[in-house]
């Protein structure tokens, strides 16, 4: 297999404060979604026979700006803005109708973070309706949930396929974006973090959660950054430069 090598102008790992770096089965490489991530890059090398290198490198200072990477440019398509099914909302989400798209990205992850319990091992479905009448969830149908609301709302959205690094396991995830207009998609995890996600979160196409991981290892973990971001009810936090005032940022949304 060839192995496609992205790198990104300007941006390497000499100024990358945050970086992830996996040992990987080629094999499972190429359905890593290599190029421009949110906040820096993906980059796919070789690391040995049958083996491949992959290092996510992230910088998140400065908050947001518009603009940017890859996966920020990409204007939403017909599936992100689609409502398959009108939910009934609770009050304290359906009077967000009419907020700015960052306002309203932000207390729906802080309403679903806190409002339906995680369970990896909720065995009931993980469709949105199922998962807000149960107010519990796997990460598939929080991400579910937090997506269908915001498309409700009218803030495109959608799930995002990948893996995620928990100390040294790699394990299949779930997690969702949000288009912000003038600063493109925003990555978001309930109960992890809005507007951002740190180098543990690599997307990939074509991926289900029962492949097996095996041969996977992860080689080395830094992300300072994210880890000093502010916290918002438990939620790290990254403030889209000058959108919102200090006493926002502070005590409210």
């Amino acid at each position: 297999m060839r192995l496609a090598i992205w790198i990104s102008l300007g941006f390497s790992a000499a100024v990358a404060a945050d970086q992830l770096q996996l040992a990987m089965p080629v094999n499972l490489a190429a359905r890593v979604v290599a190029g421009p991530t949110w906040d820096g890059a993906v980059v796919l090398e070789p690391e040995g026979p049958g083996t491949a290198r992959v290092t996510v490198e992230a910088s998140l200072r400065g908050g947001l700006a518009g603009g940017g990477w890859g996966r920020c440019g990409t204007r939403p398509d017909h599936a992100a803005t689609t409502v398959e099914a009108r939910l009934p909302l609770p009050q304290e989400l359906a009077r967000l109708e009419g907020a700015s798209p960052w306002a309203t990205l932000l207390h729906t992850v802080v309403w679903v973070s806190t409002s339906v319990r995680a369970d990896e091992g909720d065995p009931g479905p993980q469709d949105a309706l199922s998962v807000l009448r149960r107010r519990v969830g796997r990460c598939s149908g929080r991400a579910n949930l937090a997506v269908a609301i915001l498309r409700q709302l009218g803030v495109p959205a959608r799930v995002v396929h990948g893996v995620l690094v928990r100390g040294q396991r790699v394990v299949w995830h779930r997690w969702g974006e949000a288009w912000v207009e003038g600063i493109g998609w925003r990555p978001f995890d309930p109960g992890v973090a809005v507007g951002v996600a740190g180098v543990r979160y690599l997307p990939m196409t074509g991926a289900g959660e029962g492949l097996p991981l095996d041969g996977v290892r992860v080689l080395s973990v830094a992300e300072w950054e994210f880890n000093h971001l502010p916290k918002l009810q438990g939620l790290r936090v990254a403030w889209p430069g000058g959108a919102f005032s200090l006493a926002a940022r502070k005590g409210g949304l």
